[in-house]
């Protein structure tokens, strides 16, 4: 059996050093487009309940170096921004869900942008 191939990963959970960044960063950006899709509904008043609920959906679960991967923090930092933005958006008070989905939004950005220069 031996170790995998360079590029390659035995099944199971990913060593944390062994992410491959692109893996991470591209994950980043998926969270990333779920929260635009979010945000852009709220503005337009249009599913929105839904679309949040899919950004909250990209960031269930762990990350892509497993569940005590590198980019657990931000996930659970996340998890908690969404989450409280879905309940303030379902009682009607926008300007502090979008706080929370902007935050969520600027640190999923920022934290690609620093993988990125790696």
């Amino acid at each position: 059996m031996g170790e995998p191939a360079k590029g390659e990963y035995a099944k199971g959970e990913y060593a944390p050093g062994k992410v491959p960044v692109g893996l991470r960063v591209g994950h980043l950006l998926r969270i990333n487009s779920y929260l635009d899709y979010a945000i852009l509904s709220m503005w337009a008043g249009r599913r929105a309940g839904v679309v949040m609920g899919m950004a909250e959906a990209s960031v269930r679960g762990a990350g892509p170096g497993g569940p005590h991967g590198p980019d657990e923090e931000i996930l659970a930092r996340l998890r908690d921004l969404i989450g409280e933005a879905r309940e303030y958006y379902a009682t009607d008070d926008f300007p502090a869900a979008m706080a929370r989905m902007r935050v969520a939004q600027d640190l999923v950005v920022l934290h690609a942008i620093r993988l990125s220069g790696e």
